[in-house]
């Protein structure tokens, strides 16, 4: 069996106000945020959000996680490029668990195409800037290492993009 999914995905998140400069560090991005978190419905299936205790992505300087999470998941800004908007980035393993105990907590499943209509808000756009596939082939026979060895030895080729 070959089961394609969604690895990890990154979000940016803009707002739809009109607003002046220090609005956006006092008010605006954190407006974003707490709607974001409402609409997504994750503080109901995670605990103990504040400020990130992981590394933020490049280019932010505020940010916000779940504290001591296995995973990595952050939600971030820059405090004066208010043009960078909100990131919200899911590992794959966040993603997981986040639909896992999604559908435990409200009795159905969810999928990348339902995530965006249950975060959409008058708040902010969405948009994805980062989305990675991955496929996982489940009792297909592979052997991992004489797939390893023929990668290396020049037997076999991987190709990536146009070629």
């Amino acid at each position: 069996m070959i089961k394609p999914d969604i690895d990890q995905f990154t979000l940016i998140l803009q707002s739809t106000d009109i607003f002046d400069f220090d609005e956006w560090r006092d008010r605006v991005a954190d407006n974003i945020i707490n709607s974001f978190l409402n609409q997504s419905k994750m503080l109901s299936l995670f605990d103990h959000f504040g400020e990130s205790d992981i590394k933020l992505p490049e280019g932010y300087s505020l940010g916000y996680s779940f504290a001591n999470a296995p995973f990595y998941f952050c939600i971030a800004y820059h405090e004066v490029f208010s043009k960078m908007g909100v990131i919200v980035k899911f590992s794959a393993y966040a993603w997981h668990e986040y639909r896992k105990l999604y559908e435990i907590e409200f009795n159905e499943s969810i999928h990348l195409h339902s995530f965006l209509k249950l975060i959409d808000s008058e708040h902010y756009t969405s948009r994805l800037s980062r989305i990675d596939i991955c496929c996982d082939f489940i009792n297909e026979n592979i052997d991992i290492a004489k797939l390893k060895r023929s990668i290396e030895d020049g037997r076999t080729e991987l190709r990536y993009g146009k070629y």
